[in-house]
């Protein structure tokens, strides 16, 4: 992704750069704006999934395939969130976690939650469980260049992020459930 001017953005979205500022403070706030909207979008998907009916399992492979759709649906979120958040001041960082990263952490800990109470998933700590997931979700997205080569695919296709999602949730709920459940 180049680097874009504020001056850019205004242009393309047909508006002054001074409309631009007066609404957001500058680039920096706009970036904070983009990056709340594509948070607030996954954390929507996340609560949603986290609270629908259904076993542990079936919450857990919704909430992760929530998370694809949410990342396949921009394809520029996943380097925005990388590149705003996790290389940002300590400032931003610790406003994403208390609106975002906490809220997606309770749906995850409501789940193994649920599904170590029913037996079907192990003890597992959900503040590990959710890098992990987060990880293997966002990266396929970083790493699109790649694999579009690989998948001799042009773009990434909701058929393959709908693929790729149920490989993911298929390893992450292999690790883990309990023995009687992975039969």
């Amino acid at each position: 992704m180049p680097r874009v001017t504020l001056r850019e953005v205004a242009e393309r979205a047909g508006v002054q750069p001074a409309l631009v500022n007066y609404y957001f403070g500058g680039k920096a706030g706009l970036l904070r704006a983009v990056v709340d909207e594509v948070a607030s979008g996954v954390r929507a998907r996340v609560r949603d999934a986290a609270a629908r009916e259904g076993s542990a399992e079936d919450r857990l492979r919704a909430l992760i395939t929530a998370i694809v759709e949410a990342l396949a649906a921009d394809p520029y979120a996943p380097r925005l969130l990388v590149e705003q958040v996790l290389f940002a001041e300590d400032e931003i960082i610790d406003e994403f976690v208390n609106a975002f990263a906490r809220a997606n952490l309770a749906a995850v800990r409501s789940v193994l939650e649920a599904g170590r109470t029913t037996g079907t998933l192990r003890a597992v700590d959900p503040l590990f469980f959710m890098p992990s997931a987060v990880g293997a979700t966002v990266f396929f997205f970083l790493a699109e260049p790649i694999v579009r080569r690989l998948f001799g695919v042009r773009q990434i296709t909701p058929e393959l992020a709908d693929r790729f999602a149920q490989s993911t949730a298929d390893l992450l709920l292999h690790g883990v459930a309990t023995g009687s459940a992975r039969r």
